[in-house]
């Protein structure tokens, strides 16, 4: 299996154009050539919806706008395409040598920010950082079957695991997983706390300046290893609180693209002559977080009494304005192979089945719980229709408690809640909607959930190569899952970017891949 190779320009081929046709000067690299051919100086994409980022550090980092960023700073080993078909980044071809061994040849002539060459040594330092008895990283159970990395020469690397783990190549892309390509000569002995202010990596964009909470500054890699990339010599990145604020700002003219943009919104800008619309079923999953160590989510059949007590469509189009479909389990229906389509009773509006199953609880009505959420937006009435809901239907005194989205996070982390809006975006596998979210080690399972049975199925189906047969293991997973209600499914959300018609260039994919999507913009 290989991917398309894409090959640096160096200042040598420049400089046999430049004498041959006299299309370029030899005062300057490529980067100059395609900047004086743009008006565009500076991309200002704003990472709408957010204001936290508390790492730039890869292996390190979990929450959506971190990665929007570090995927303009780093590559992985693969990459998808706007088809989702995985390719090659910084590996150029790759094989499966047998079923437990991959081999990897890298381009040659990449470089890292700081000029330095990126070798083997890099990605074997990188796996092994990452799977160090002592690594701090979310993502460490994504590599757990890596059993070794082997520097085979400067451009070969191989990849072993103790079985055949079928998520890996899924793992080896830039995407949300942690396994971007990171310098061993700054990191081997280096200060991590320095580098996740301040990241080198390989990407199109370098990092320039964080101001916490108001901005992140890139600058383009002049080095970078795809011709005629990046076209815009800089992207400013604001962190703009409220989705509907990054609209005033795109429409204000004061930035050209957003991460994301408010549902209510979507179906009038959609006729605005002023913006571009992109817009696509998202790989996500939303749903609400329960804590089995808290009263009353306790309980099996309160949760299953809940489950039961909301109406999926009428949250859909309240919360999403139409921009989603309801939740039929964890796994989004862009993973088609791995979906069940057929409507589940767990997760479908019954009141009598849920009374019923309220009376088998130890809870009764009028059982109180706070329902955590953050902002003032979609997220925020997300929280209040279900509490709506629940609470005529089970005659329950649930409330919404509104705090800050980061803080959210860090009590989420530490089981200090009750329940909670949450959901995950930009997973690219069904094994981090299932191993991450629902195994009793998975690092995204703070609801304290555990079922030896369905742990075991679960890791079954990380070594199902067969994807047809991987599939089957993940719907009997999910239904088994779906029984304990171990969280209370509630939609997946289309992805949305908003830029001007300016912009040109940016591709949306279905986990997001915002930073990724920079080089290739020529327009803003």
């Amino acid at each position: 299996m290989s991917g398309p190779v894409q090959h640096k320009i160096t200042r040598r081929t420049l400089l046999q154009g430049a004498a041959a046709g006299g299309v370029a000067s030899a005062a300057g690299l490529w980067p100059g050539l395609a900047w004086s051919q743009s008006a565009c100086k500076v991309l200002r994409a704003g990472i709408t919806g957010y204001s936290v980022i508390n790492t730039l550090d890869p292996m390190k980092a979990s929450l959506i706008p971190e990665f929007y960023v570090l995927w303009a700073i780093f590559n992985g080993l693969l990459k998808f395409n706007d088809k989702m078909e995985i390719e090659g980044d910084l590996a150029e071809s790759w094989e499966a040598v047998s079923p437990t061994v991959w081999r990897f040849r890298l381009r040659d002539g990449v470089t890292f920010h700081d000029g330095k060459p990126m070798t083997s040594e890099d990605v074997k330092f990188t796996f092994e950082r990452l799977m160090a008895p002592d690594a701090d990283s979310p993502h460490k159970s994504k590599f757990e079957a890596v059993t070794e990395v082997r520097a085979v020469d400067p451009l070969t690397v191989e990849i072993e695991t103790a079985k055949p783990f079928a998520p890996l190549l899924s793992y080896l892309t830039n995407a949300r997983t942690g396994s971007q390509i990171v310098p061993k000569h700054v990191l081997d002995g280096g200060d991590e706390a320095a580098f996740a202010q301040k990241p080198v990596g390989t990407g199109a964009y370098a990092f320039e300046a964080y101001k916490p909470n108001v901005e992140v500054k890139l600058k383009a890699h002049e080095g970078y290893f795809v011709e005629g990339q990046p076209a815009i010599p800089a992207v400013d990145m604001p962190l703009i609180p409220e989705e509907s604020s990054g609209v005033t700002a795109l429409l204000g003219g004061t930035i050209d693209l957003t991460s994301t943009a408010p549902f209510a919104d979507v179906p009038e800008l959609v006729d605005n002559p002023e913006v571009t619309v992109a817009k696509s079923a998202g790989l996500n999953t939303r749903f609400i977080a329960l804590n089995h160590k808290a009263a009353p989510f306790d309980d099996v059949h309160f949760r299953r009494a809940v489950s039961m007590a909301f109406d999926r469509a009428t949250m859909v189009q309240i919360v999403l304005f139409g921009e989603g479909e309801p939740a039929n389990g964890i796994i989004p229906a862009a993973l088609s192979w791995a979906h069940t389509s057929k409507p589940r009773e767990i997760c479908s509006f019954n009141p009598d089945k849920a009374k019923a199953e309220l009376e088998k609880s130890k809870y009764g009505a009028g059982t109180e719980a706070v329902v955590l959420t953050w902002g003032s937006g979609w997220w925020k009435r997300f929280a209040e229709v279900f509490v709506a809901q629940v609470n005529e239907t089970l005659g329950v005194n649930f409330r919404v408690e509104v705090s800050e989205a980061n803080t959210v996070y860090s009590r989420l982390k530490v089981s200090d809640y009750q329940a909670s809006i949450w959901g995950w975006l930009g997973l690219i596998d069904p094994d981090e909607y299932m191993y991450d979210v629902m195994h009793t080690e998975g690092w995204r399972n703070f609801q304290g959930y555990s079922n030896s049975e369905l742990d075991a199925l679960i890791v079954k189906a990380r070594e199902e190569i067969d994807q047809t047969k991987r599939g089957a293991l993940y719907r009997e997973a999910e239904s088994l899952m779906l029984e304990d209600a171990p969280v209370l499914c509630c939609f997946e959300s289309n992805v949305h970017n908003l830029m001007k018609p300016a912009v040109k260039g940016f591709v949306q994919l279905p986990y997001s891949a915002y930073g990724g999507q920079f080089a290739a913009v020529t327009g803003c």
